[in-house]
Order: C-alpha cells, then structure tokens, then sequence
C-alpha cells in the first residue's frame, strides 16, 4: 500500500483534476439535457481509487476551490457535500464488496442518483440555508438566481408543480440520466485500463485468484 506522504500527494492530484473538470461543466442546447459534466466521472473514479473517506474529502475540496476563486454564483455547500458523498458510496462499493467492477458502479450509479442527483443537489439548489455568500453574490438560494428553465417554466408553470425542491427533482431525473450514463462508460473503460496500474503501484491491493487462496488455505 502507498505511504502517508503518498496518498496525500495522489489527493492533490485528485483535486486538481477535480476543479478542472468542474470548470469544464457547461450548459447543453437542449432544454431537457441539463449541464454537461465529467463531475460524476472524477467522483466515481476519487472513491474508487482513493477509498470512500479521502475520495469524500477530495470531492468536497475539488468542489469548493472554484466556488471560492471562480464564482458564478453564491456556494452551496450541500453541493458540495453530494459531490463527497457520491465519492465515498464509490469507495465503500469497491471496497467492501467482491463483486466484478460493473456491478460495483452499476451499484455506485444507482445509489448516488437517488441520494445525490435527486436529494441532495435539488435540495441544494432550492434552500438559502446551507448556502454561502461570495463576492458580490448574497446568500440567496441558486434557484432564485437562475432561470431554470426545464424546473421552473415546464415542470412548474407547465405540470403545475409548485415546489422548488419537487421542480429540481423531476428535472434532474429528466436532464441527469443520459449524463451519468456517458460518465459510467468512461469510467468503466478508464479504470479497466488503469487497473493493472493502480494494482502495481500499490493504490488498490491486487484480489488472488481463488485457486490462489485455496492453495494457501491447504
């Protein structure tokens, strides 16, 4: 396994990648299509390789460096925060289950889209609470500030849906799925490629072969 010094040196590359990829993020053209983001791809791929308690803590800070120096709006911290968690529900599937790697994030997937995609970042859209004010930004909840077009004029105005929360839910269940899907298949093929790798470098332990084990269990 790696040294202390090492995990944290593998953190801050994680980070780096992290604001990178946040900045990358970028409204689609089409209405119902939402944001197009590789967020979910660095998150699965933080708990996988980092484990869920430093993937969580990546996730979070990667998330936190451009609201601070880069702001486009107030910071919500329970954005954040679902970034984290979707990290640390990576980890804990890869590291305390046997299953084979397309089971582990089918699972992660699944999980982080209802606790995450569809709890904790509408929830974070639509409160003021857990919101912090930048720069010339007020603590106003970014629900407030954006437009939203997809939550506030089809789901609200047009289905008659009239709570914010319940308008960002049904549009991150319209706009997130296609995203997630593409985020999964490259996850999937880029940490088949870097298993080998991660393996040889002491990230993740190697799993032996089940004749292995029987044959140190004899």
């Amino acid at each position: 396994m790696r040294s202390k010094t090492q995990r944290i040196a593998d953190m801050a590359i994680f980070i780096a990648l992290g604001v990178v990829l946040n900045l990358c993020s970028f409204q689609s053209a089409g209405t119902y299509l939402g944001r197009f983001s590789l967020v979910y791809l660095f998150c699965y791929l933080s708990g996988f390789v980092l484990g869920p308690w430093q993937g969580l803590t990546v996730a979070v800070i990667a998330d936190l460096i451009p609201g601070l120096l880069m702001p486009q709006g107030p910071y919500s911290v329970l954005i954040g925060l679902s970034n984290g968690v979707m990290a640390m529900i990576a980890g804990l599937y890869n590291r305390y289950t046997d299953w084979k790697i397309i089971f582990k994030l089918l699972a992660t997937i699944g999980t982080s889209f209802v606790v995450c995609t569809l709890c904790l970042t509408p929830l974070g859209e639509t409160t003021s609470i857990f919101v912090i004010p930048i720069g010339d930004y007020e603590a106003a909840s970014l629900y407030s500030m954006y437009p939203y077009t997809l939550a506030k004029v089809i789901i609200g105005e047009g289905w008659g849906v009239s709570t914010p929360f319940l308008q960002m839910l049904i549009s991150k269940a319209i706009s997130q799925p296609l995203w997630i899907a593409i985020n999964g298949i490259v996850t999937y093929v880029l940490y088949c490629r870097l298993l080998p790798v991660l393996e040889k470098s002491g990230y993740i332990r190697r799993k032996k072969p089940r004749e292995e084990v029987a044959a140190e269990a004899k």
